[in-house]
């Protein structure tokens, strides 16, 4: 029996382990860049000067560089928008490989094209297509992950899929250093990495079963049985009991359109609260780091050979943070943590800001408390954060408005994205020391409207929380000193 369960275990490993292989590109795509932008950056002032005699104005230059990072989050809007479709189309393994194929096209774009050509329009092509395979792999791990891991692992399985996120991020700032890949010569080599999960995930896909859910849903109940019984270590009677129930939760629920959504009180209420949870995760400032830090780094006066191996040691720090995050939302829930970790992030904002704004007092120490400032906000939004945002929108929802809710809050999230990619170089040059600010400014007003009108979702049943957002909210003030006196 000992041996049948390892059987099992190693069989959901591989099954999910896989799915996870998707999220890792997602973390390379988005930060690859990153370590290689002087590289880009001359490559493209190259091409300017052979097509215009002129060197590339720096304002040009800048521009250009915010457009080639943002745009990955077009690209992710489109994704986002897709994979609904396609899921009705295809099953989630499918989708998946749908989804690994248009990140190999990106690269074929991004390193052997532009490699060759030097156009930095063809990059940002490749960018954008890149952003399709990101928007894609959003919700489809996490979707994945719920459709085939026993409900018991659920959480665990999840915050895999959340620290592979981060492992891509850190194995992009490793790989892009200008000492390995992020050199004029090698960086075509450093994007085409990101294509090597993809190639061992469509090379095992082949061997690996179709999702229960999916089989049920195109009435394929024998196939289901028999996929439940390779990764599952319950008898016979157990898998019919899990069919049963994946039945019950597949039966039509009315969903409860955008219309509604308004007019509804509790609704709209719930809407908002969803809204402002996703818009939390991105406008506090986090693409300034991920995407930015070498530069960031650089004006904080860290050394020009030194910046990446900077950026390296701070987000090896957030993914660690990110392995144990996930026993913090799981012990304390999605509020608690999102609460703390907006304090957190506002401390290391205005940390960073201090040691800017008196890097002339101490030159030789400030650029490290900068340092310290990042590594603090990349743990907390790591470990906390990004993995609170999922717990807690899935409490604050009910099955008639989730798929509503979710699916406008993913085209805020991808919008919001593309702002905070594209506007932190200018934000730099602008404000300097300062640059912080408007992060900063969101990041208070997000901990305020937790704070006043959001339910503690692991206090409270779904019950509870749903009168919550119909008026019922007496003693929320008297709650939310409690909770902070328990912290």
């Amino acid at each position: 029996r000992r041996q049948n369960n390892k059987k099992f275990r190693k069989r959901v490993k591989l099954v999910v382990g896989t799915s996870c292989l998707m999220a890792m590109t997602t973390g390379y795509h988005v930060t690859v860049l990153n370590p290689m932008t002087p590289v880009i950056v001359n490559l493209f002032n190259q091409t300017h000067a052979t097509r215009y005699g002129t060197p590339m104005p720096p304002s040009v230059s800048t521009s250009i560089m915010a457009i080639v990072n943002s745009f990955i989050f077009v690209g992710g809007f489109v994704g986002g928008l897709s994979t609904k479709f396609l899921l009705g189309w295809f099953s989630p393994k499918r989708v998946m490989q749908i989804g690994h194929a248009v990140s190999l096209l990106s690269i074929l774009i991004m390193a052997l094209i532009t490699g060759l050509t030097g156009s930095y329009e063809v990059l940002i092509v490749g960018r954008f297509f890149a952003g399709i395979t990101v928007g894609v792999s959003y919700n489809l791990p996490s979707l994945m992950v719920a459709e085939t891991s026993a409900p018991a692992k659920f959480g665990f399985w999840q915050s895999v899929v959340g620290s592979a996120v981060t492992f891509g991020i850190l194995v992009a700032a490793v790989f892009g250093h200008p000492k390995l890949l992020g050199t004029a010569t090698l960086w075509p080599v450093g994007i085409s990495l990101a294509g090597v999960p993809s190639i061992i995930y469509l090379i095992g896909s082949i061997w690996l079963p179709e999702s229960p859910f999916y089989l049920l849903r195109m009435k394929r109940e024998d196939e289901a049985v028999e996929v439940l019984q390779q990764i599952r270590s319950g008898t016979k009677s157990d898998i019919l009991k899990e069919i049963s129930k994946i039945k019950d939760e597949m039966k039509n629920v009315e969903q409860v359109g955008i219309k509604e959504m308004f007019t509804n009180k509790g609704y709209r209420n719930q809407f908002f609260a969803v809204l402002v949870v996703y818009s939390n995760l991105v406008l506090v400032g986090v693409h300034t780091f991920v995407i930015y830090s070498d530069l960031i780094f650089r004006q904080a006066g860290i050394a020009a050979e030194n910046v990446t191996f900077a950026t390296i040691g701070v987000f090896a720090l957030s993914f660690i943070a990110s392995i144990f995050g996930s026993k913090i939302v799981d012990r304390f829930g999605g509020y608690k943590v999102n609460i703390t970790c907006n304090g957190i992030l506002i401390f290391a904002i205005v940390l960073f800001t201090i040691s800017q704004a008196t890097a002339h007092l101490a030159p030789l120490a400030m650029p490290y408390v900068s340092i310290v400032a990042v590594a603090i906000f990349m743990c907390a939004w790591s470990g906390g954060s990004n993995l609170a945002v999922f717990a807690l929108v899935g409490k604050l929802t009910v099955e008639p408005t989730r798929a509503t809710a979710y699916g406008y809050a993913s085209m805020l999230l991808w919008t919001l994205s593309w702002f905070g990619t594209f506007i932190p170089p200018y934000l730099q040059s602008g404000l300097g020391a300062y640059m912080l600010m408007i992060w900063l400014f969101f990041a208070i007003v997000f901990l305020i409207y937790h704070l006043l009108l959001i339910p503690d979702t692991k206090k409270n049943s779904s019950e509870e929380i749903q009168a919550y957002f119909s008026g019922a909210r007496q003693n929320n003030t008297n709650e939310t000193i409690e909770m902070f006196n328990n912290i």
